[in-house]
């Protein structure tokens, strides 16, 4: 499995600079939750390589109903995100269960 992170600025005339960051992620990509009761705030973390995204909020926040409606679209995003890779990883292990169940084939004139 080969995994990659990398930024992106685009700066362009007239507009706003742009920063993306993409996580390809592979068995060195690590997720974690940071509860309020460490810190006054909740946080996640998501560490690839060299690279981290955080994702909080700041410790003197009051949480409304816009923090409670993007927390809820980043967990739906997150859920179909593991629906989908749940079922290509399986679509692939089926792929290969079958590859592996196809009988050798004698070639033709030798003896098998």
């Amino acid at each position: 499995m080969s995994g990659y992170t990398y930024t992106t600025i685009a700066l362009e005339p007239g507009t706003a600079p742009r920063v993306s960051v993409s996580v390809y992620p592979d068995e060195r990509a690590r997720v974690s939750y940071f509860p309020p009761v460490i810190d006054t705030r909740a946080f996640l973390s998501v560490q690839h390589g060299d690279t981290g995204v955080f994702i909080g909020l700041t410790s003197d926040t009051v949480v409304s109903d816009t923090h409670v409606r993007f927390a809820r679209e980043l967990f739906e995003s997150a859920a179909r995100f593991l629906a989908d890779c749940e079922r290509l990883r399986d679509e692939h292990a089926d792929h290969v269960e079958q590859v592996d169940q196809v009988p050798d084939q004698a070639t033709p004139g030798k003896a098998a």
